[in-house]
């Protein structure tokens, strides 16, 4: 057996490499069966046949922590909106009075853009947490910024998803 850390041979079974100190059997450097430098993503040896066993699959993070920025961003869109829709419609209750009814119905419709953004960014968000279509996971990162409260929230995931495009199908 040699580590998947370092590649060097291990007597045994051990649970710790005694090289470099790592639990051999989690990193993906190196073949368990010849030591053979590898990939994250081999899952058999070129050299020697033997079976790499895959560790995560190459997954980080990244994609994870960006979906779940992108959502609770586009949560904030869309509670946003709705709140701008209520106050759209009072506004314009009040405004009809006055017979003023196209500022109300303005109100609401400046109330769709963070509707709809909020829900493209959750949208973005559930493919960037199946790493799936990463153009999608990025313009929901990019819609994540919008919501004025939350900008912060969208340029972390911006920034998570380019970092982890890698991972995407």
């Amino acid at each position: 057996m040699f580590c998947r850390n370092c590649g060097k041979e291990l007597i045994g079974s051990p649970e710790f490499c005694t090289n470099c100190g790592a639990k051999p059997v989690n990193a993906t450097s190196f073949c368990p069966g010849c030591g053979t430098p590898t990939t994250p993503l081999t899952e058999i040896c070129t050299k020697c046949g033997a079976r790499v066993a895959k560790g995560n699959g190459g997954r980080t993070w990244k994609p994870t922590t960006a979906g779940i920025l992108s959502i609770i961003a586009g949560a904030v869109g869309v509670i946003l909106g709705i709140v701008l829709f209520a106050v759209g419609g009072a506004v314009g209750g009040l405004l009809g009075s006055f017979g003023l009814l196209g500022l109300g119905g303005l109100v609401t419709g400046f109330a769709a853009v963070p509707l709809i953004v909020g829900i493209v960014a959750i949208v973005g968000g559930i493919h960037a947490l199946e790493r799936k279509r990463w153009g999608l996971a990025l313009a929901g990162a990019i819609c994540a910024l919008f919501p004025p409260p939350v900008i912060i929230l969208g340029i972390l995931s911006i920034v998570f998803v380019i970092l982890g495009k890698e991972e995407f199908k």
